[in-house]
């Protein structure tokens, strides 16, 4: 995995989040799985960010995903509290709902991986009932065991055999996107994406929240109705979510303070040194930005690099969602990326 600098990411609880909205998402996974890339897509809700905060290898399977989108009205209402301009969650249960209403006559093909003991079946059976915009080409449980387990070169080839253009993983969180990780070099799936419940719902073994639940963020009091085990998730999540934001209240609001009413007529000031870049006041990264490019390049130079916002008052989120994910590549590649600690500070609004 690269990172792609066109990206229009921005950074919340430390994380990549894809400004997309949902017909973008479905016109992208489109072409990628048309082109035949494979490519991870995440979709993160609180219980992923509650997760990444205390697990260094889910939250590196975020950053390793190409394409990270929001599940989930809580971070949505987060995300326009620091003027992001996301629009709307893209929840994967959502997405597969859309696919399959899209143009029977075009198909995307979908694998079925986990799930509830005999719902991947049952879905593959209920998608396939009727022609629609999705094709099951094959469903498999593995059972319950250990990653290596459940990664033996008779399950690999089974799912590689039907070559999808979706791989849809339902392991629960941490054990799927330990699987993905584990396997996505072995993979030929077009997207690969752990959507959690999704299998369940396309079964009807469980079934989704009505939309008046789901457009008001209470999700989860449906959830816990059907399936009472989830109370004590969703009741530690809430609070480790209401303790996080009371926490930050006091850096949001310096925040909004220094942050400028019209960014995107902001000129960039930035001058290059050998491996360092100096930021000026403020730093604002639109896509169509040079410092893309100049951190693109010094990628592929595999230089270190050093970061100057000593005279800096405000970084966007784009700009720290970059920062983030080539921090990420340079550790992969044994470059370091550093910071004064003025920048250290201003992104830990972010985190």
């Amino acid at each position: 995995m690269s990172v792609d600098f066109q990206r229009d990411i921005y950074c919340l609880f430390g994380l990549p989040i894809d400004n997309l909205t949902r017909e973008q998402t479905i016109a992208l996974l489109r072409s990628k799985a048309k082109k035949k890339q494979s490519i991870v897509w995440s979709t993160v809700n609180v219980n992923w960010v509650v997760q990444a905060f205390g697990d260094d290898e889910f939250r590196t399977a975020i950053l390793n995903s190409d394409i990270v989108t929001l599940d989930g009205k809580p971070l949505l209402w987060l995300a326009k509290g620091l003027k992001y301009p996301m629009r709307e969650t893209v929840p994967g249960s959502t997405l597969i709902q859309l696919l399959l209403e899209k143009d029977p006559n075009n198909p995307m093909t979908i694998f079925l991986f986990g799930g509830e003991e005999g719902a991947a079946e049952l879905a593959m059976n209920k998608i396939n009932q009727y022609p629609c915009g999705l094709e099951a080409v094959g469903a498999l449980n593995p059972g319950f065991g250990s990653i290596e387990e459940m990664s033996t070169d008779a399950i690999i080839n089974t799912i590689n055999k039907t070559r999808p253009d979706i791989l849809l993983v339902a392991l629960g969180a941490k054990k799927g996107t330990q699987w993905i990780e584990y396997n996505r070099h072995r993979l030929k799936a077009g997207i690969i994406s752990h959507l959690g419940a999704t299998i369940n719902f396309l079964a009807g073994t469980v079934q989704r929240a009505p939309r008046l639940f789901r457009s008001f963020g209470m999700e989860w009091i449906w959830r816990i109705f059907q399936e009472p085990k989830l109370f004590f998730r969703y009741a530690r999540d809430g609070f480790f979510l209401t303790s996080y934001i009371i926490i930050r209240i006091p850096a949001w609001l310096n925040y909004r303070r220094y942050r400028p009413n019209d960014i995107e007529n902001m000129d960039e000031i930035i001058l290059k040194r050998k491996k360092a870049i100096i930021f000026g006041r403020y730093v604002n990264v639109p896509l169509n930005s040079t410092l893309r490019q100049q951190l693109f390049e010094n990628l592929q130079k595999k230089q270190n690099l050093y970061i100057d916002c000593s005279r800096t008052l405000w970084i966007d989120g784009r700009f720290a969602a970059l920062a983030l994910l080539t921090h990420h590549q340079m550790k992969k590649t044994g470059q370091e990326l550093t910071m004064d600690d003025n920048g250290k500070k201003l992104l830990r609004i972010y985190n």
